[in-house]
């Protein structure tokens, strides 16, 4: 790399054997420093270039910047140091920023781009030299050196405010600025919803379908998912038969029955598709196994290659046609990731009309987005994490947190961590599922985990204990009453180092806190709150209340499936303690 010179403290570099120059422009937006960079090179030295590679390189002191956050996090907030290997974002993989906070969630340097479409390289750690935090953004140029220009913006906020309205304030960047503009959620895409992955697997029928969503909706769900499985006879789960993407007749002999029939009932019909793959039994793999970003030996299938429009019109034929056929509502659109470039992926060709596999996904599902929508406005479509950047709000309204089966910590985490990046896109928890024998009160914490975002459920309803199913009515008719409050106004989370013990969130003078540790202190306004609703998503029986004065309140307590235990009037200290059940809330009124 070399050096081709600085904006302020930021040092702009490129690939040696790239003659480059740059202008630039610098602005500001809600207080972020915004820096809109235009490249330019000439054409001989695009064609020369190897590996063209542009970066952005600063440092900043490790002063009060402790924690890092970023859409792929997970459960580790830890900073990395700079000799680890890179983090790579593009189209369907994670987004395009990180945000850098101190021990007590305070804004120490959020970063993001623009380029939110093709792959981007973040080296962003420790320089244990000099105790600063070394930051290196790359953008490798090997698919779209042909053009003559380039433009990107780097975005950084140093402001002292909280990390999450930081973070929030990326998304709306790219939205208002960049002009992203995603994609509408119908109010269904925010009501509970049946799906048969963890319940069934493959091992499905129309006839327990329908039974299951017979008692789903007595619950309060109002559409299901039907995973996959539909499309084979094996039930072994791989991908071999994945392609045609036909019923299987022996599990759905009449699939527009079928759905009707689901209708009948008030539920809505989503259904599974694995994009990319095309398995080696299926009656297409002739077709298009010349036509393969990769072969994975394991799954038995093949990676499509967007890239060739044959390609493309198929996936869109497919599932314009299986919609109109069948009269679905929705899709989930699966491993939408595995639409990337690796070392056996085949160089640009003849019957290729794009050169870049991202700027041929854009291409692939702008269509089909924009053909489904015709079809039906309120159309549903599901991606689920890593891919949940700004670009795949375009094509999807439902993002879910990723598969992590009976995991409550992964699955609040998860919940948190899209709906602070994600704006007004429907967030959805990971199926819950759990073991019959389960107690209703750990049951109910499950649910309690994934308050603030739309419940996806996968415990067969014929399997539950009339407790549990007393507790399920309550929490979903609960997240019904209030659902502008929990999943549309902004979500703040305390602590995320340690993965968000305190959730809540605040709208009209009314407000609700999930507790998600013991021991630790709700703080409350009462000054600014007519009502607030605490739960207690953990296993103590005590929760510690700390409001800005003591005063009268009629305070309701009750339990995991909202028996009242006891109410009436009570006054309170500015540090008090209430009893309440296991799974249970406390409901404050003035």
């Amino acid at each position: 790399m070399k050096s081709i010179g600085f904006v302020k403290e930021v040092e702009v570099l490129a690939s040696k054997d790239l003659p480059v120059e740059y202008t630039c422009q610098e602005g500001t937006v809600n207080n972020a420093q915004i820096i809109n960079f235009t490249f330019h090179w000439q054409e001989e030295s695009r064609k020369n270039a190897k590996s063209p590679l542009l970066e952005f390189r600063w440092s900043i002191p490790l002063v009060e910047l402790h924690f890092v956050w970023h859409p792929a996090a997970g459960l580790s907030r830890k900073m990395k140091v700079d000799w680890m290997r890179d983090i790579a974002t593009m189209t369907a993989v994670s987004a395009p920023m990180m945000s850098f906070y101190n021990e007590a969630g305070q804004n120490a340097c959020t970063i993001a781009l623009s380029e939110t479409q093709k792959q981007v390289l973040w080296n962003i750690g420790v320089h244990e030299e000099d105790g600063t935090l070394l930051c290196r953004v790359k953008i490798p140029l090997e698919t779209f050196v042909n053009r003559e220009t380039y433009q990107v913006s780097l975005y950084r906020d140093i402001t002292p405010v909280r990390y999450e309205t930081a973070i929030r304030d990326v998304g709306q960047w790219w939205e208002k600025d960049c002009g992203i503009t995603p994609l509408a959620v119908p109010e269904i895409g925010r009501m509970p919803m049946y799906s048969t992955w963890y319940s069934r697997h493959q091992k499905i029928t129309d006839k327990e379908i329908e039974a299951d969503c017979a008692l789903a909706v007595q619950m309060g769900m109002k559409s299901v998912l039907v995973d996959d499985g539909w499309q084979t006879d094996d039930n072994n789960r791989g991908y071999a038969f994945c392609g045609d993407w036909q019923a299987a007749k022996s599990k759905l002999p009449d699939m527009a029955a079928h759905v009707e029939r689901v209708h009948q009932m008030g539920m809505k019909y989503l259904i599974w598709f694995s994009v990319p793959f095309v398995g080696t039994k299926s009656p297409v793999w002739s077709r298009f196994s010349e036509k393969l970003l990769s072969f994975d030996e394991g799954r038995s299938t093949g990676v499509l290659d967007p890239r060739y429009p044959e390609v493309r019109q198929y996936l869109k034929d497919t599932y314009i046609s299986r919609v109109k056929e069948w009269n679905i509502d929705g899709l989930k659109l699966d491993f939408i990731d595995d639409f990337h470039v690796r070392p056996e992926s085949v160089d640009p060709k003849d019957g290729m009309d794009f050169q870049c596999v991202q700027e041929a996904v854009d291409r692939m599902m702008t269509e089909i987005i924009s053909a489904l929508k015709e079809i039906k406005p309120d159309f549903l479509i599901e991606f689920r994490q890593k891919y949940i950047g700004p670009n795949m709000r375009k094509y999807g309204n439902l993002f879910r947190v990723s598969d992590c089966p009976n995991d409550l910590i992964s699955n609040r985490v998860g919940m948190v961590d899209l709906r602070l990046l994600c704006g007004d896109t429907a967030v959805h928890s990971d199926m819950l599922m759990w073991n019959p024998e389960e107690s209703c009160e750990n049951a109910a914490i499950q649910i309690e985990n994934v308050l603030f975002s739309t419940l996806q459920f996968s415990v067969l309803p014929s399997r539950l204990t009339s407790d549990q199913k007393k507790m399920v009515r309550f929490w979903l008719g609960f997240m019904k009453e209030h659902l502008d409050l929990l999943q549309k106004a902004p979500i703040y989370a305390k602590y995320p180092q340690m993965l968000y013990p305190l959730v809540w969130t605040e709208r009209d003078r009314q407000a609700i806190y999930a507790l998600y540790a013991e021991n630790m202190a709700v703080e409350l306004n009462t000054d600014s709150l007519s009502k607030a609703v605490i739960v207690n998503a953990n296993h103590g029986r005590t929760i510690l209340l700390r409001l800005n004065k003591p005063g009268e309140f009629y305070v309701t307590v009750q339990d995991c499936m909202g028996q009242v235990v006891s109410q009436g009037k009570r006054n309170l200290e500015s540090l008090c303690a209430i009893e309440v059940p296991v799974g249970g809330i406390i409901t404050l009124k003035h």
